[in-house]
């Protein structure tokens, strides 16, 4: 399934290493700066309790720099699949990525799954920001991580710094084109791209093109990746880079969160009252909104909105286009914790 799920039955529309001194839960030291980024990321894991105990949020961080939240995708993702898009930048930022509330490594009990809601993923965000020592912090969203950075700037506009968002889900929903008119929207665009005859030829060339059920467990997983490939990538030959979903995705947390999204939402209205340097880094074939049309529209009336888009890209900015995205990143970050540029 792709980044954006939000529910099964309709999916939508998510140079030196080391770490910051983190909170008490945290290992008694960084990394050290000569580590791989796996032993980097694994020895500088803390937990976070929720303010309901009911999770112990996975967080873990990397990099060097100004401190920036990473968002996941899903919602019932997990971080990993976004290593590589910030691998690039860990000599100039610091990262902090977590797990969200009842994803792969904060899970709940099964019997509060059902239970967890947009509004706790905010408040949770907002501890991790008050644990971090931040008054403001820097968020950086993929995915359904560009809504729930969207919707905790909303609720706390005064504890944002600034915005990147790659990937963005729009910025409105408004009666008659509320939050489920733009999932139906990106529905029928994912559809499109399933149907390309790339996605067939990626197939045959893997060997993969027969009926699943006669297909080996292994061969079913390349399968598996490639069709999910086909919607996430422009590039669909680009599949064996493509990360994320499978296990990682939990699905009764992606349709738990469903449920409580607002059908309308407008963050126009917060960058009119408290304007921050919003950055949208969108793909000119991302199935929740092609070339941030929305967006556009809004950077007409906001002037610290910037919108770049991605020639060649889909959903994963970073595969498809990794030079434009890369250069951009670096700029929307440097802009959303006033860094000069590279």
């Amino acid at each position: 399934m792709p980044q954006l799920y939000i529910s099964r039955a309709i999916v939508v529309a998510c140079v030196a290493i080391g770490c910051r001194a983190a909170p008490s839960a945290a290992p008694t030291g960084p990394a050290p700066a000569a580590a791989d980024v796996f032993t980097t990321l694994m020895s500088n894991v803390w937990y976070l309790p929720t303010a309901d105990g009911k999770a112990r949020i996975y967080v873990t961080e990397i990099g060097t720099g100004p401190t920036v939240i990473v968002l996941h995708g899903g919602p019932g993702n997990d971080f990993h699949y976004l290593v590589d898009a910030l691998r690039p930048h860990f000599g100039r930022f610091h990262f902090v990525l977590f797990d969200q509330r009842g994803s792969l490594l904060s899970p709940v009990a099964p019997t509060d799954i059902e239970s967890v809601t947009l509004p706790n993923l905010v408040d949770d965000l907002d501890r991790l920001r008050a644990e971090l020592g931040m008054p403001q912090a820097t968020l950086l969203g993929h995915s359904w991580g560009t809504f729930l950075a969207a919707a905790y700037y909303r609720a706390h506009p005064d504890r944002v710094a600034g915005i990147v968002l790659t990937a963005a889900v729009p910025p409105q929903g408004r009666e008659g084109a509320g939050f489920m008119e733009i999932i139906r929207a990106a529905h029928g665009r994912m559809a499109a791209l399933r149907g390309r005859p790339e996605v067939a030829a990626a197939k045959r060339a893997a060997g993969v093109e027969a009926d699943a059920t006669k297909l080996a467990p292994r061969e079913r997983r390349t399968l598996y990746r490639i069709n999910d490939a086909s919607i996430n990538l422009w590039h669909v030959e680009r599949w064996p880079a493509y990360q994320g979903s499978g296990v990682y995705y939990t699905d009764k947390l992606d349709d738990a969160i469903a449920l409580s999204i607002p059908a309308t939402f407008d963050t126009l209205a917060a960058l009119t009252a408290h304007p921050v340097f919003i950055t949208v880094l969108q793909g000119d074939h991302d199935f929740i909104d092609p070339s941030a049309a929305q967006w556009t529209a809004i950077a007409a009336q906001a002037p610290s909105v910037e919108v770049h888009v991605l020639e060649g890209a889909g959903h994963y900015g970073w595969i498809d286009n990794p030079e434009a995205f890369h250069r951009e990143l670096d700029h929307g970050l440097g802009r959303a914790s006033r860094v000069p540029a590279h």
